[in-house]
């Protein structure tokens, strides 16, 4: 007769014994989720900073790549105190004061003050309205002041509604313009100037382009090839944002003479320059 062959049974485990396995699969899953979370952790802003820096990168990259040839850095001449300054020829006329350039990487030089005389200080932006209504107000008179000796004049540019224009940078084309004339052709700076107040177009519009400021400036009788071109090309638009920038000016026009500035909230400009006017008589 076949016996059958013999059978080991497999001790049943007990019922701390299946929790305690438990327990330890339980404690491997969870280490290995928590290692899990300090890769991700570590690893998820790295990846990210690389992709940002090769974003910067390429912004970068783009804004070198598209930027223009570099243009002057220095100012114009006849501004050496980011201002033109005017004063009496002594024959009943204006002229302008002669000064160097500001040389590149130079701060610019303040002009001393004549004693005894109205020193009128004027920051302007030529395609501010309030600055037109002001120089067709005031310009004449001003300059009758200049013209018989009572005073000096000395006009800054500078370009704060750039943000005012559809176009690119019309206020600080515009102001380029008064940069060009006063290196070029100086004599010619005040015509210049009346003529962009009366040819000066309405904000919310793309402002003039290059070729039509110079036409603007071909209307005043100048035709100089050198300010043309430097219009076109402008030339003088680094300096006109560094000038603006240490003018510290938010609105335009602002007058001072002699060191106080006008309010036209509190004066009429007429009753501010008697008053400067009394000033001087009472030295």
């Amino acid at each position: 007769m076949k016996q059958d062959s013999p059978v080991t049974d497999t001790p049943k485990q007990t019922k701390n014994q299946r929790r305690e396995e438990a327990r330890e699969a339980a404690r491997v899953q969870r280490e290995k989720a928590l290692k899990r979370k300090k890769t991700l952790k570590w690893l998820v802003p790295v990846v990210a900073s690389v992709a940002i820096l090769a974003i910067v990168a390429g912004v970068v990259w783009a804004v070198i790549a598209l930027q223009p040839a570099p243009k002057k850095e220095a100012g114009p001449l006849n501004m050496l105190s980011d201002g033109i300054v005017f004063e009496s020829d002594g024959d009943g006329g204006v002229t302008y004061v002669e000064t160097k350039a500001i040389a590149k990487g130079e701060d610019p030089v303040p002009t001393t003050p004549r004693d005894g005389l109205l020193n009128i200080v004027t920051l302007v932006d030529f395609s501010c309205p309030a600055c037109k209504q002001f120089e067709e107000t005031y310009s004449e008179d001003i300059q009758g002041l200049v013209a018989d000796g009572t005073a000096t004049l000395e006009v800054h540019p500078v370009a704060i509604l750039d943000s005012r224009f559809t176009g690119r940078q019309y206020s600080t084309r515009a102001n380029n313009v008064a940069a060009c004339v006063a290196n070029y052709a100086p004599d010619s700076f005040l015509d210049v100037m009346a003529a962009m107040y009366a040819q000066q177009p309405a904000e919310g519009g793309p402002g003039l382009g290059n070729g039509s400021l110079v036409d603007v400036v071909k209307s005043t009788g100048l035709d100089d090839e050198d300010v043309n071109q430097c219009i076109n090309e402008e030339s003088f638009t680094p300096w006109v944002t560094s000038a603006t920038q240490r003018s510290g000016v938010r609105s335009t026009p602002t007058v001072i003479i002699n060191g106080t500035q006008w309010d036209p909230s509190t004066t009429e400009f007429p009753d501010f320059v008697n008053a400067e006017i009394a000033k001087l008589s009472a030295e």
